[in-house]
């Protein structure tokens, strides 16, 4: 692993050499004081172009994330939702698309845009686009609209690009500082150039090599609620890099990690019961971190409503919250179950910018040993082929049909009725 390690660094992937420098920084910044200060924020983005930011947002819980709404989704009620709840006045759209193709996006801008129009506003001064800094439509809609605009590293894909403009504007515009979250992730970068066997990530990298065979499904189990959307950044992360139908040498492997999340302790009573006497196919990671509390204890007039109660007198929700984690731990390593716990000393901008990098190295190292490319997605293109060919966009439309027709039926399942 030290080997695969090593070589990842030496020939670092775009994540890595592409790290914003301060003058990076300082474009972000300048395009962050173009936005007023009293506008909301509407995000319009999928997949990577959303998830890094939701879980910034999430884990760091600013006091001004409530500006930011995230459109990740083309659902029309929710859409027509938001559009209600809007002063399109006082909205800055910031439009992401590393390939400025994305369908999804592309509708749900157009859709924007029209209501800009409707509501006699000019896009110039309400939009922002961060995609490709030199190719795709999104970019050339830029230039032509004359709107603000920020690059996407061409090496860096999207569910790598949390640490580029992708996630750091929208982070900046909600009171994030994106400085020290960039310097947690060069921090972290600078302790793996010296990591030996000893190393967190190097251990843990090495338990789920040994493990993969017969446990190659990964639960990332969050016991802090700013932490749950850490997962689903995890988990697209690595299904969409390791998920591969063909290994490196073209041969059809069907190979791949599995990403669960779970919700600590909520899910101590739901999936708990399957981790623990389920089949054994999976490995835990347990994410916690240390966070003051300004709840006190339990009372002992309270707990004496009921004999039952007198346990949790002078207890603190804390204690329990504790008790339950380590609980679940010791539950799940009875049973023969995997698990690591990992422990932020701060949930900051510099711990999650390291775990954020340590993440993706640790996905390119598994894709190493799976012997897999990390920064492609066939399978996802299969589906997009299919939807632009049905929507009447040229040049898809043979791939589209070719694909279709090697589906067993496209026939709904019957409609259930509810009288």
């Amino acid at each position: 692993l030290l080997d695969t390690l090593s070589a990842v660094l030496q020939q670092p992937p775009g994540f890595i050499s592409d790290l914003p420098e301060s003058s990076d920084l300082d474009l972000i910044e300048s395009v962050t004081e173009t936005i007023p200060a009293d506008h909301e924020i509407l995000l319009l983005g999928i997949g990577g172009s959303s998830l890094g930011t939701l879980a910034l947002i999430d884990a760091l819980c600013p006091e001004d994330a409530s500006r930011l709404t995230v459109l990740d989704n083309i659902d029309p009620d929710t859409l027509a939702k938001t559009l209600a709840t809007l002063d399109l006045e006082l909205t800055t759209v910031l439009v992401i698309s590393k390939s400025g193709g994305t369908a999804e996006t592309t509708a749900q801008l157009l859709w924007i845009l029209d209501a800009f129009t409707k509501a006699g506003l000019s896009s110039r001064d309400h939009v922002v686009a961060i995609t490709d800094p030199e190719k795709g439509c999104l970019r050339e809609v830029a230039q032509q609209q004359g709107w603000r605009s920020l690059p996407v590293p061409s090496a860096v894909g999207g569910r790598y690009s949390v640490l580029t403009a992708v996630g750091l504007l929208p982070a900046a515009l909600c009171g994030i500082d994106i400085r020290a979250l960039v310097n947690g992730a060069k921090s972290a970068l600078e302790n793996l150039r010296s990591a030996t066997s000893d190393h967190a990530l190097v251990r843990w990298l090495s338990g789920w090599r040994l493990l993969h065979d017969r446990c190659p499904n990964v639960v990332h189990f969050a016991y802090r609620d700013r932490m749950v959307t850490l997962g689903d950044w995890f988990a697209q992360l690595w299904a969409e890099s390791l998920g591969k139908r063909f290994d490196l040498d073209g041969n059809e492997v069907f190979r791949g990690s599995t990403p669960m999340v779970a919700r600590g302790v909520t899910d101590q009573h739901s999936l708990v019961q399957l981790f623990v006497e389920g089949p054994a196919d999976k490995q835990f990671l347990m994410l916690d971190a240390d966070l003051p509390s300004t709840l006190g204890t339990i009372s002992d007039e309270s707990a004496q409503l009921h004999e039952d109660f007198n346990y949790l007198s002078g207890k603190s929700i804390e204690e329990l919250r504790v008790a339950e984690l380590e609980g679940t731990v010791a539950a799940l390593q009875s049973a023969g179950r995997p698990v690591s716990v990992v422990r932020f000393e701060a949930l900051d901008e510099a711990h999650l910018g390291a775990w954020i990098l340590l993440m993706k190295v640790a996905t390119v190292m598994a894709a190493d040993h799976l012997k897999v490319d990390p920064f492609d997605q066939p399978g996802v293109e299969g589906g997009k082929a299919v939807a632009f060919a049905r929507m009447g966009k040229a040049g898809w439309q043979s791939r589209g049909e070719a694909i279709e027709s090697g589906a067993r039926s496209l026939k709904p399942a019957p409609a259930i009725r509810v009288d």
